[in-house]
């Protein structure tokens, strides 16, 4: 099963919105640090996550979140893949929020 649990600081304050269907949506970019950062740079830099919230009761807690606010999600990773306008692909983590903890 595809469990994913991660402490992140919340980067930028979390957009809120309305699919065409009705849905409600909530997304956010979250910093955290790899325990397995194998460079020799010290700190290390942060790694980016972008947070996804559908519901209106995850998209609300999610939305109500403010920049360099810390919590915890839990929910299941997805990796999308982006056409690059260099003539590469890129992969990107998604984390979809199933539960979310502000500390």
């Amino acid at each position: 099963m595809n469990d994913c649990t991660i402490a992140i600081t919340v980067v930028a304050t979390p957009e809120y919105r309305h699919t065409r269907d009705g849905d409600h949506i909530a997304q956010c970019l979250g910093e955290f640090y790899s325990p397995h950062h194998h460079e020799k740079e010290v700190p290390p830099p942060p790694s980016t996550i972008k947070v996804v919230a559908w519901g209106e009761n995850l998209a609300t807690q999610l939305s109500s979140l403010r920049s360099a606010q810390q919590c915890v999600i839990q929910g299941r990773l997805s990796m999308n893949t982006i056409e690059r306008p260099e003539g590469f692909k890129e992969k990107i983590a998604e984390l979809i929020a199933q539960r979310i903890i502000p500390l």
